[in-house]
């Protein structure tokens, strides 16, 4: 059934300002300090399914690489953890 989520958007929020894509990889590029990172999708009638967030410290020229991960039932939270 997860096969169904490559049909929708995910939605990735960064510090209250969504951007709606598909499920693959993307950069946003943020200044240093602290931001807020949320992930989520619409799916049947509900709006942040599966939500999974995290905040991130940045420093000058760095880069964080995250990973979001669907729960096997819908009902669930996502796991949005740290690469590397």
């Amino acid at each position: 059934m997860q096969f169904f989520l490559y049909f929708t958007a995910l939605t990735v929020e960064v510090d209250g300002e969504a951007q709606k894509g598909a499920w693959s990889s993307r950069f946003v590029p943020l200044t240093p300090g602290s931001h807020r990172v949320d992930v989520s999708f619409r799916y049947l009638f509900k709006t942040r399914c599966c939500a999974a967030g995290t905040t991130v410290e940045l420093r000058e020229g760095q880069v964080v690489e995250l990973e979001y991960r669907a729960p096997q039932l819908m009902t669930s939270p996502g796991r949005l953890t740290a690469v590397g």
